[in-house]
C-alpha cells in the first residue's frame, strides 16, 4: 500500500459502512412504508445487503490478515471469497422473493399509489451518501486489493444509481401523473440486485477456483523480469490470485555458457525487480532455463482479456 493510511481505511472501512448502511436502511424502509413507496422498500434491500457484505468485510479482512502458519502455507486469503459467496446466496433469496412482490403489485393497479415528496429527498440523501462512499471504498479496495472491498465498492455503486431511479421515478409519479412508475422502478431494482448477486457469487466462485491473475497483471510481471540484465525473455509464468495477493511461478532464460550460480543470482534479480514493481506478490518462484539469444518465443502463460482494472490494482505507480 502506497499510503499510510490506507492500513487503517482497510481496517475500519468495515465498521464505517456497517454503521452507514445501517442507518440507511432504517431510514429507508421507515420513509418508504410512511411514503407509500415500493421502490424506496426495495431500495432498502440495496442498504440491507451492504450491511451483509460490511459484516463480511469486517470478518473477512481480520483472518485473511493472519500470517502463515502449518497449517495454512497459503495464508488465509480465500476466507474473503467463501464470505462474498455466502452473502451472494443469501441475498439471491432475498431478492428473488422481492421480485415476485414487486411483479404483483405492478399488475394490480388498485394498489397503485402516488408515494410522498418526503421519499424524494430521502433518494437524493441516499445517493450523495453512496457516492461518497463508492469512492472511500473503491480507495480502500485499489490499495489494499481486497476481493470483498471491491465488491463493496460496486455494491456503492449499484446503490446509488438505484437510488436515483426512484428519485426520478417520484419525480415522474408525481408531476406527469403517472403513479404505476414506482412499482416499475422497485421490478427494475429487484433484476437490477439479482444480477449484482450473480455477478458477486461468480466472482466468488473464480476466486475459489484459483482463476488467473489475469493478462494484465502477467503482462507487467513479464515486463520487470525481462528488464533485468541476464534475462533473455521470461519462457513461463503461471499467476493465480488467492485472496488479496498473487501466488506466482515464473521460468526465465539465461545465456546457456552461465554457471549454476549466476543463474541463481539472476532468478533472485528477477524476483525482486517483480516485485518491487508490482503489488501484493505474496510468493514468487523464479526458475531459469538456457536460452540462445536469438529465440524470440513469446511467455506462454494463461490467455485473458487485458483488464485495466487488474493493471491499475496490481502495478504500482512509477
Amino acid at each position: 500500500m502506497r499510503k499510510s493510511g490506507c492500513t487503517v481505511c482497510s481496517k475500519s472501512i468495515g465498521w464505517i459502512g456497517l454503521v452507514v448502511n445501517a442507518v440507511l436502511m432504517v431510514m429507508k424502509a421507515f420513509i418508504g412504508l410512511v411514503g407509500g413507496s415500493q421502490a424506496m422498500l426495495a431500495d432498502a434491500m440495496y442498504s440491507l445487503k451492504d450491511m451483509l457484505n460490511a459484516l463480511m468485510v469486517i470478518f473477512g479482512t481480520t483472518i485473511s490478515s493472519k500470517p502463515l502458519d502449518a497449517e495454512h502455507p497459503y495464508g488465509h486469503g480465500k476466507i474473503e471469497f467463501i464470505l462474498s459467496m455466502l452473502v451472494s446466496v443469501i441475498f439471491l433469496a432475498l431478492t428473488g422473493y422481492l421480485l415476485v412482490h414487486a411483479i404483483q403489485i405492478l399488475l394490480d393497479e388498485d394498489l397503485h399509489r402516488t408515494p410522498h415528496l418526503i421519499v424524494l429527498w430521502a433518494a437524493l440523501v441516499s445517493v450523495g451518501v453512496n457516492v461518497a462512499m463508492y469512492f472511500y471504498s473503491r480507495c480502500v479496495a485499489i490499495e489494499t486489493n481486497s476481493p470483498i472491498i471491491k465488491t463493496m465498492a460496486k455494491h456503492h455503486h449499484g446503490d446509488a444509481t438505484a437510488s436515483g431511479a426512484v428519485a426520478l421515478g417520484i419525480i415522474f409519479a408525481h408531476y406527469l401523473s403517472m403513479p404505476w412508475i414506482d412499482p416499475a422502478v422497485a421490478l427494475w431494482e429487484t433484476v437490477d440486485l439479482l444480477i449484482l448477486g450473480r455477478a458477486v457469487f461468480m466472482d466468488s466462485y473464480r476466486g475459489l477456483m484459483d482463476h488467473t491473475a489475469g493478462k494484465g497483471v502477467q503482462t507487467g510481471m513479464v515486463k520487470a523480469a525481462e528488464e533485468v540484465a541476464g534475462v533473455r525473455g521470461v519462457i513461463h509464468l503461471r499467476a493465480r490470485y488467492v485472496g488479496q495477493d498473487v501466488w506466482a511461478d515464473m521460468i526465465v532464460g539465461v545465456a546457456p555458457d552461465q554457471t549454476i550460480e549466476q543463474a541463481h543470482q539472476i532468478c533472485e534479480a528477477v524476483r525482486a525487480a517483480v516485485c518491487a514493481k508490482m503489488r501484493r506478490i505474496a510468493s514468487l518462484h523464479v526458475s531459469a532455463e538456457a536460452r540462445e539469444e536469438n529465440d524470440v518465443t513469446p511467455p506462454t502463460f494463461s490467455e485473458e482479456p487485458l483488464n485495466l482494472e487488474e493493471v491499475m490494482l496490481s502495478t504500482a505507480e512509477s
